[in-house]
């Protein structure tokens, strides 16, 4: 639906960033979406959050395929 409007790029924020963030990520990244995921703009509701959300970024910023299409950056980088 979204390449039918002509959209190109997303940006991925929530909670959860081991599973929502990362797998809506991927799959976007894997679909030929331009991703965008500020970091400060995800967490985790585990007693692990700081590694869960380090793991997300580096499983994102270091996959194979996902790294073409991926940008980690923080909220107040974004420029639209």
């Amino acid at each position: 639906m979204l390449k039918e409007k002509g959209i190109t790029g997303v940006i991925v924020v929530g909670t959860l960033a081991n599973g929502g963030v990362m797998h809506t990520a991927s799959a976007a990244a894997l679909r030929g979406f331009k991703v965008v995921v500020p970091v400060d703009g995800m967490s985790s509701l585990n007693l692990n959050t700081l590694y869960l959300e380090q793991y997300t970024a580096w499983h994102l910023a270091n996959g194979p395929v996902l790294v073409a299409n991926v940008t980690l950056t923080k909220t107040d980088m974004i420029k639209f």
